[in-house]
């Protein structure tokens, strides 16, 4: 899909009745809500309160043509799983770094002029 067919997916019949049954099941929430709290039970109008806000976010991402990407039980966990260790792995250099400077080692200016003795007679000074 090109950048004009994703914002223009909002348009279509199809994102027309997700929009619209996202926006009646919040508001279906948001009565159970109400009655949850006239019958005195917080914690079931809290329950509802948010699987109406998760409605109303999905009405955001139709109305910004933001496209969904529906994928299997096992290929979800393997892109959580992928995310989390990219995650792990800026928190650890994150970390490393922090230790570096703390430490006060630094990276050298130019590290390809710093070669170590490669062999052969040493030249002792002499211009040879």
């Amino acid at each position: 899909m090109g950048a004009s067919d994703n914002t223009k997916s909002g348009n279509t019949w199809i994102g027309k009745s997700r929009h619209a049954f996202c926006v009646n099941t919040a508001r279906h929430f948001e009565a159970q809500q109400r009655k949850a709290l006239e019958d005195g039970n917080s914690e079931v109008a809290e329950r509802y309160r948010l699987w109406g806000l998760g409605f109303l976010h999905e009405t955001e991402e139709i109305i910004s043509g933001k496209p969904k990407r529906i994928v299997s039980d096992t290929e979800a966990a393997r892109l959580r799983t992928t995310e989390d260790e990219a995650k792990q792995a800026a928190a650890d250099a994150e970390h490393l770094a922090a230790l570096k400077k703390k430490l006060g080692i630094t990276p050298r200016a130019n590290g390809s002029a710093y070669h170590p003795f490669r062999g052969g007679l040493p030249t002792l000074g002499k211009d040879r």
